[in-house]
C-alpha cells in the first residue's frame, strides 16, 4: 500500500511557491511549510520550520527573494515543525506574535516530557530512517529535520492575544488572526482581507486528519475542529495556503475541499459516539470494520489516510468521551506485560514452540499475531537464539510496513525495525538536553525537578529548600514531603524554616548545574552558589545535604 505514498512524495518536491507577488511558500525543506510576505519596509515570516538547519536552508533561498529585515514572525501554533528555526529569521527588534495558549502550552510541556517524546516523535516521523532503510516522507511533509545532531532555535512570543480574533498592520500588509482550534488547542488561522488569502496552518492538510498522533498526543477535539473548518469555509477565499502540502487555488475548489474534510471528521466522530452507545469496544468498532468513510469521502484527494487513520481516530474519539477503560471487565486490572507474556508462553507449550507458531502465523499472513508472540519471547528469551528472534522480530515489522498506507506508522514499524536489529538507540543528544535547559524560564527549571525525582531515594523524608537568584532577585520554595515536590514562587517569613537557603548568583549558574555542563561542587568552590542556614548564616556544613538533595533526582 505504500505506492500511495511514493506518489505522495511529489507534493514535498523541494521548492519556493510564489502564490501570489509577494507571498511565497517554501515547500518540501522540511516537516512544514515556511511563509514569506514582503512587505514596504520589512518582510513577515509565517511559521519558521523545525531546526535551526532547516530554516538556515529557507532563509538562503527567501534571501534571493527579499533581503528586507524580518518585522515579525507568525506563529500559528505550538509544534516543534513551526517554532524552532525562529532565531534564524528574527533580529533584536522582531516581533514575534501568536495566540495566549501556545506560551502556556510551550511553558507546561517543552521541556516535562522531552526524552520520550523524542522517541516516539523520531519513530513516527522516521527521522532516523534513509532511502536505504525505507524512508518515503512523512505524510505532510517531506522529512522531519530535527534528529540528536539538529539544534532549536526557538523565540518565545513577544506578543500575544486571547480575542477571538486579532488585527496587526505590518510593513502595510493587513493580517486579522483567528482563533482557530483543531490540530491544537491553541491554532490561529491568519486572513489578508485585500488579498483574499486564508492560512490555514494545520487545520487541513492533504492526508486524512490526524485526530491522534501516535508520537503521543491528547486526542484533538473534532468538534472544535469542526467547528474551525466551519470558520474557514466562511471566507469563501481565492487562496489557501495550508502550513503542510500545496496551496490551493480557487474560491469554489477550497470550500468544497474544506466542506469534505469537515465532513470526514463529523463522520468518525458521529458513528463513533453511535456504536460506543451500542456498548461496543474500540476492538470490537475497529475489528468488525463497523467504520469506514463512505466512497465519496473515501476517494477524495485530501482524505487519503497517508498522516491520520480513520482506526486511531475511533480510539482517540472513545478515549476522549470514556477514557482508557474499554468496558471490557478483563481491561479493569491487567496483568502486566512480562506476567501476559509467561501465560502466553506457557499457554503455547513453552519458548520454542511459540516461536514455531509465530512463523506458522507470518506463513499464514497473520503479522498481528505474529508480532504479539514475538514481543512475547522477547521478555523470555533463554532457551532461544536472541539474533534469529530479532531478525524474525525485524522481518514481522518491515512485512507490516509495507502494508501501511499511513507514513506514521510505516515509519514507526521500519524505525522500530533498525531499534531491534540494535542499528539505532533513539534519545535527545547531550547537547539537546542543555539546548533546552538553557532555553526554559528558571521557574520551568525548577518545576521539572518534581518528574524526575526519585521518591524511594528520598525514603519518606521531608525537606524545605529556599532558593535566591541574585541577578533577578527571585526567590522560590522546594519542599519534599509524602513522597512529593512542591515547587513555590517566593517564600516569606510566615513560612516554616527552611533546612537550608541556597543563595544563587544567576540563574545561568542554576542552569548550568542542572544541564551537568558544572558540577555543583564547582560552582560552590567558585562561590557561585552559597549554602546558609535558617538565619541566613554562611552555612558550609550545609554542602553535603545540598548534594544528596540533587541527587534525589538522578535516575
Amino acid at each position: 500500500m505504500s505506492e500511495g505514498l511514493v506518489k505522495h512524495s511529489e507534493e514535498f518536491t523541494k521548492q519556493i511557491t510564489t502564490v501570489l507577488p509577494g507571498i511565497h511558500c517554501a515547500i518540501g525543506y522540511g516537516l512544514a511549510n515556511s511563509i514569506l510576505i514582503e512587505g514596504n519596509d520589512g518582510n513577515i515570516i509565517i511559521d519558521t520550520l523545525e531546526s535551526r538547519e532547516s530554516a538556515e536552508e529557507v532563509k538562503k533561498d527567501f534571501d534571493k527573494i527579499s533581503s528586507k529585515s524580518i518585522l515579525a514572525i507568525i506563529y500559528t501554533h505550538n509544534h516543534g515543525d513551526h517554532i524552532f528555526g525562529a532565531g534564524v529569521f528574527a533580529n533584536e527588534n522582531t516581533k514575534i506574535y501568536s495566540h495566549s495558549k501556545t506560551l502556556e502550552i510551550l511553558d507546561k510541556t517543552m521541556n516535562l516530557v522531552q526524552p520520550i517524546t523524542f522517541q516516539r516523535a523520531s519513530r513516527q516521523f522516521g527521522t532516523y530512517l534513509n532511502k536505504q532503510t525505507g524512508h518515503i516522507n512523512c505524510g505532510i511533509g517531506s522529512f522531519l529535520n530535527y534528529n540528536q545532531n539538529n539544534h532549536r532555535a526557538y523565540l518565545p512570543p513577544t506578543d500575544t492575544f486571547n480575542e477571538n480574533s486579532f488585527e496587526l498592520n505590518i510593513a502595510g500588509r493587513q493580517f486579522v488572526l483567528y482563533y482557530a482550534p483543531g490540530e491544537t488547542d491553541d491554532h490561529i488561522v491568519i486572513y489578508m482581507p485585500k488579498e483574499n488569502v486564508l492560512f490555514a496552518a494545520d487545520n487541513i492538510y492533504k492526508s486524512f486528519p490526524n485526530i491522534y498522533a501516535i508520537r503521543g498526543t491528547t486526542t484533538r477535539d473534532p468538534l472544535q475542529w469542526i467547528s474551525s473548518l466551519d470558520l474557514m469555509r466562511n471566507f469563501h477565499v481565492e487562496y489557501l495556503i495550508p502550513s503542510h502540502t500545496k496551496p490551493i487555488v480557487g474560491k469554489n475548489e477550497i470550500y468544497q475541499t474544506l466542506t469534505f474534510y469537515r465532513d470526514a471528521i463529523q463522520f468518525v466522530h458521529d458513528q463513533t459516539i453511535r456504536f460506543i452507545n451500542k456498548g461496543l469496544t474500540p476492538d470490537e468498532i475497529i475489528g468488525n470494520k463497523l467504520i469506514e468513510l463512505p466512497p465519496k469521502l473515501k476517494q477524495h484527494p485530501y482524505l487519503q489516510e497517508f498522516y491520520g487513520t480513520v482506526n486511531w481516530s475511533i480510539r482517540a474519539i472513545f478515549d476522549r468521551y470514556l477514557g482508557w477503560f474499554s468496558g471490557k471487565t478483563s481491561d479493569l486490572n491487567v496483568d502486566s506485560p512480562k506476567i501476559r507474556a509467561e501465560n502466553l508462553i506457557q499457554f503455547g507449550g513453552g519458548t520454542k514452540q511459540v516461536f514455531e507458531k509465530a512463523q506458522l502465523a507470518f506463513k499464514e499472513e497473520k503479522y498481528q499475531w505474529a508480532l504479539e508472540l514475538i514481543e512475547a519471547l522477547t521478555l523470555f528469551h533463554e532457551d532461544l537464539n536472541l539474533e534469529e528472534l530479532n531478525e524474525f522480530h525485524s522481518l514481522i515489522l518491515e512485512k507490516l510496513a509495507s502494508l501501511e498506507i499511513s507514513a506514521n506508522g510505516r515509519n514507526w514499524y521500519l524505525t522500530k525495525s533498525l531499534e531491534v536489529k540494535g542499528f539505532i538507540q533513539i534519545k535527545p543528544s547531550e547537547k539537546q538536553m542543555i539546548e533546552t535547559v538553557f532555553k526554559s524560564s528558571i521557574q520551568n527549571c525548577l518545576k521539572v525537578l518534581s518528574v524526575n525525582f526519585n521518591y524511594q531515594k528520598a525514603k519518606e523524608q521531608n525537606l524545605l529548600i529556599f532558593f535566591h537568584f541574585n541577578d533577578t532577585n527571585e526567590k522560590y520554595s522546594i519542599e519534599i514531603r509524602n513522597s512529593i515536590v512542591d515547587m513555590q514562587d517566593d517564600w516569606n517569613d510566615k513560612m516554616m524554616l527552611p533546612n537550608l537557603i541556597i543563595e544563587i548568583k544567576t540563574e545561568n549558574i542554576w542552569k548550568q548545574v542542572l544541564s551537568r555542563s558544572k558540577t555543583p561542587v564547582e560552582a560552590l568552590d567558585n562561590e557561585d552558589i552559597c549554602i546558609k542556614n535558617q538565619q541566613g548564616e554562611d552555612y558550609p556544613e550545609g554542602i553535603l545535604e545540598f548534594i544528596q538533595f540533587l541527587l534525589l533526582f538522578t535516575p
